[in-house]
């Protein structure tokens, strides 16, 4: 029903789409209205009283009543101005968003926001993609892509809203959690000239960390590798296919746990939880529970939603993002890779059997990969005098180090590069083919040497271990490979310090123990024990043969208890009763 009403009586819509005025486009349509009047009616709904008391709400001419307003205001058109308009009293609420929505979708000039809440709401409230295309114009990749906005997180809708971000960046910011949509807005202000192509590339990482895993990390059971130069020094699954395996078990038992109390649960394998495609449970409302597991490996749960009246095959249409790599199906099914790979793998192992050159390649090679260096490497190496026995497995590192293709400059620890954990296995794999025969085995000797030790080294090791027992079998005496330094000495306390001074000779040549401090007695008896000449003067010889009984194999605790005497079973006289 076309009728005039008054300028006054208008009101603008309160679900308007629109967010941002463009008050030199609304200049330009008053100057319009000024010489040509309203050619294209405004669409109104009733909102309340009646007669002369009656108000409308706009549906469709939010812009053109924006102008008449400029115009009243400046007084070039009278207080009681009157609009012609099409009055539909039988629109419901959501008529009156849709055709909202769609007016504006059509003049092509609301942001990608204000387009992404638009196509929000139509689909929400049932409309198919298929219509939504017929009725704004727009194809179907593009209302795919404005609906992924709404994955963006806070951070990034302000900032694209301010032209702070192009479409494009904003686009492939939608991969990744809003945790790490945050870490790069933080880099791109902090001037970083991140593309959206950069960004899609670094949120597409496959790499599984972790910190991605929600089941206990010692189910796992292959190797892990710390990258040192990041500034977190994030740490990855080596083996993914055994991660994904653990993560997509915990999730199935997420799902079953969150499946005896939500209303539903649903399961989806998108790069980003699409939270948008539901709405919040009312108060006393039983909501469900959507489980995203990423490609990446990462997992988000948002409980209490309801699915809203989205239609089945848009539902299916928009639930990929479409900035996401398109899945390929794969040639061969996962049962069938194993299948071949169980028999190409033990072709191979055949064939090592007879070459056992190469199977020995493969196996440092192996080695050097998962290979875990003995702490005492590293603790040793802060120390101001090592001594002997490590410095001696000190140059042999670096000499494999060399010879594996690691250039060390003056003064970097060797053990920061050696064994080459980082390093990927085919250049290692060369390296290793191109050592001598001697080399290898000198190669595969110090892996073994360097990662065998002691298990627990916070703890005297009395027992009979693999370790006591080794060192037994090659006669290791700690007296041809230590001495008493000033680490070890000042480890220990003045009574102590007393008994070691008159167990080596010290205390003779010393005189008067009682008048020494702790730092005099440290320091005088590591001058001596440095200074015992290998001859047969009997103090030196004396001081070579000191040696604390910890040093023994297996080491000897003078504060354990002593064993209690086991006394032999009573045996109880039999007598014959006759």
């Amino acid at each position: 029903m076309l009728q005039s009403v008054s300028l006054s009586s208008l009101q603008p819509a309160a679900a308007n789409p629109r967010r941002k005025i463009d008050r030199k486009a609304i200049e330009g349509l008053a100057a319009s209205i000024r010489t040509d009047g309203v050619l294209h009616n405004l669409v109104v709904s009733p909102v309340e009283g009646r007669g002369k008391k009656e108000r409308f709400q706009i549906v469709s001419g939010s812009r053109r009543f924006e102008a008449l307003l400029l115009l009243q205001k400046r007084g070039e058109l009278p207080e009681d101005f009157t609009v012609a308009v099409e009055i539909r009293d039988d629109l419901s609420k959501d008529d009156t968003l849709r055709i909202a929505a769609v007016e504006n979708l059509q003049r092509q000039n609301l942001t990608p926001l204000e387009e992404a809440g638009a196509l929000t709401k139509l689909i929400h409230k049932g409309t198919t993609l298929y219509d939504v295309v017929a009725q704004t114009g727009l194809s179907a990749t593009t209302i795919k892509r404005r609906l992924a906005l709404n994955g963006l997180c806070k951070e990034a809708k302000s900032l694209l809203a301010k032209d702070g971000l192009t479409l494009s960046q904003a686009e492939a910011l939608t991969l990744g959690s809003d945790e790490a949509q945050r870490n790069i807005l933080e880099q791109i202000e902090n001037g970083s000239e991140a593309s959206g192509g950069d960004i899609r590339e670094t949120l597409l990482d496959d790499r599984p960390t972790v910190a991605l895993a929600i089941f206990p990390v010692e189910e796992y059971t292959g190797t892990i590798t710390t990258d040192l130069f990041a500034e977190d020094e994030t740490s990855y699954f080596d083996d993914a296919e055994q991660f994904f395996r653990l993560q997509k078990a915990a999730v199935a038992e997420l799902y079953r746990h969150h499946l005896e109390s939500a209303a539903w649960v649903e399961l989806t394998e998108g790069f980003q939880i699409a939270e948008w495609q539901f709405r919040k449970a009312r108060k006393n409302q039983k909501g469900g529970v959507l489980i995203n597991l990423a490609p990446g490996g990462r997992v988000e749960i948002r409980e209490g939603l309801v699915r809203p009246k989205i239609e089945k095959e848009t539902a299916e249409a928009i639930a990929e993002n479409p900035i996401a790599p398109v899945k390929v199906k794969a040639a061969y099914s996962a049962p069938l890779c194993r299948y071949i790979a169980h028999h190409k793998t033990a072709a191979v192992a055949e064939i090592l059997l007879a070459s056992p050159r190469t199977a020995q390649e493969v196996l440092i090679v192996r080695a050097l990969k998962e290979f875990r260096l003995h702490e005492e490497f590293k603790a040793l190496a802060k120390e101001a005098d090592p001594q002997g026995a490590y410095r001696v497995l000190e140059e042999q590192a670096r000499c494999f180090a060399g010879k594996l293709g690691f250039d060390l400059s003056e003064g970097e620890s060797v053990w920061d590069f050696f064994p080459p954990r980082y390093s990927p296995e085919l250049p290692l794999y060369e390296a290793v083919r191109g050592l001598s025969d001697h080399d290898l085995a000198g190669l595969q000797t110090l892996l073994a040497a360097v990662s065998f030790g002691q298990e627990n080294c916070d703890r005297l090791d009395t027992s009979d271990s693999l370790f006591n027992r080794v060192a037994r079998d090659l006669s290791v005496d700690m007296k041809n490979h230590w001495r008493p330094d000033a680490a070890f000495l000042s480890k220990r306390n003045r009574e102590q310090l007393v008994v070691i001074a008159v167990g080596c000779g010290f205390a003779e040549a010393a005189g008067q123990l009682s008048t020494y401090k702790k730092a005099d007695l440290v320091n005088g008896l590591t001058r001596y024990f440095h200074n015992t000449r290998a001859d047969n003067d009997p103090a030196d010889q004396k001081a070579r043969q000191w040696l604390p009984e910890a040093m023994l194999f297996p080491a000897v605790d003078p504060n354990a208890p002593a064993e209690a005497e086991i006394e032999p079973d009573s045996v109880d006289e039999v007598t014959d009763e006759d």
